[in-house]
């Protein structure tokens, strides 16, 4: 963001340096997702070429712009959803013009990540059908907690980060203290450990008591917050899909009281992409994303009902996304309304 708003390059040391250091905290455990790194990188390629190509400032930027949907594309096999994120989020706006070579240079990284890995959906489930309207209105009480639920986690990471950083210890110092406290959590519930996809695949796929749901919900925010605002390098993107993976869970063994048929998967995913919603304030990103991770549209309607909710009532308690305090004042998001549906 602040190179593309400041027409800055994107320095290669500190690259490399920040993607070691956030592929030691996955690895150990730290409640962070990898696509901080991912991202990270493939925006600094996306700047490397641009130099090499003696490309203009306003093309060096947008190279990259297409580098960090790559990026995204690449970590989650989402092509869509990562030109889409990269538009709302980094741009601060969805234009024809640049749209289309940030989808084309998504489609490339998932292409090639696909070939050379050979992996499918990251979440591959049955994705089932909400379309009554008594299904469709607990969709939108989903999106409705997830938009209160929002803002609790974006402030809770805002204030740890403040307050640590604030604190008179080495960083390596506080990142030790945070670890240990995550391990702590661990010992609770292993859950919480990583980056959670284990976690989310099993909560798609099999039947959780309601009270370890919830457990593991609370420890993971804890966890999540504890990790990243110690100063950890790495993205809360994947915390923020375990969280309302957890969420969705939950509801859907309420509405399973009242209506037995109900679809626990649909509303796990429910969840997830009205949390993911109600934390970026990118609904639409939100709803594509989800559908790409699972290989299913079907769900769609739902999708955008919950979504939209959570990023509503979010928008409404905490206009800032999580994002808000690494946007450059001099972003187009700061003044301009972003373009979301």
């Amino acid at each position: 963001m602040e190179a593309i708003a400041a027409g800055s390059t994107i320095p290669l040391r500190s690259s490399l340096l920040k993607s070691a250091a956030s592929a030691a905290t996955v690895v150990s455990g730290g409640s962070i997702g990898r696509e901080g790194s991912m991202v990270q990188l493939a925006a600094l390629s996306g700047g490397l070429l641009g130099k090499v190509m003696h490309l203009s400032a306003v093309e060096g930027r947008f190279a990259v712009a297409c580098g960090a949907a790559a990026g995204l594309a690449g970590a989650y096999n989402t092509p869509i959803a990562g030109a889409l994120f990269v538009a709302e989020i980094v741009l601060g706006g969805i234009s024809v013009i640049s749209f289309g070579p940030l989808l084309l240079a998504a489609a490339i990284a998932d292409s090639v990540v696909r070939n050379v890995s050979g992996v499918g959906p990251i979440f591959a489930a049955s994705p089932g059908v909400l379309q009554s309207l008594p299904e469709l209105l607990l969709v939108v009480a989903v999106g409705l907690a997830a938009g209160l639920l929002g803002p609790v986690f974006i402030v809770a990471l805002n204030y740890t980060h403040r307050n640590l950083a604030q604190l008179r210890m080495p960083l390596w110092l506080k990142m030790g203290l945070a670890g240990w406290a995550v391990g702590g959590l661990s010992v609770i519930r292993p859950e919480v450990w990583g980056n959670g996809y284990a976690v989310v695949n099993s909560l798609l796929h099999e039947s959780w008591l309601w009270q370890s749901v919830l457990l593991i919900l609370v420890l993971k925010v804890i966890a999540t917050v504890l990790t990243s605002g110690s100063g950890a390098v790495g993205g809360v993107f994947t915390p923020t899909l375990f969280v309302g993976a957890a969420l969705g869970t939950l509801a859907g063994g309420v509405a399973q009281l009242a209506l037995p048929g109900a679809s626990m998967t649909a509303f796990t995913l429910a969840g997830m992409s009205a949390f993911l919603a109600a934390v970026t304030h990118a609904p639409l990103t939100a709803v594509v994303m989800i559908s790409e991770m699972t290989s299913g549209y079907g769900l769609v309607p739902a999708l955008v009902l919950a979504s939209l909710a959570g990023y509503y009532v979010s928008s409404v308690i905490h206009p800032g996304s999580i994002y808000a305090r690494s946007i450059p004042q001099n972003h187009p998001t700061q003044t301009r309304p972003m373009t979301h549906l």
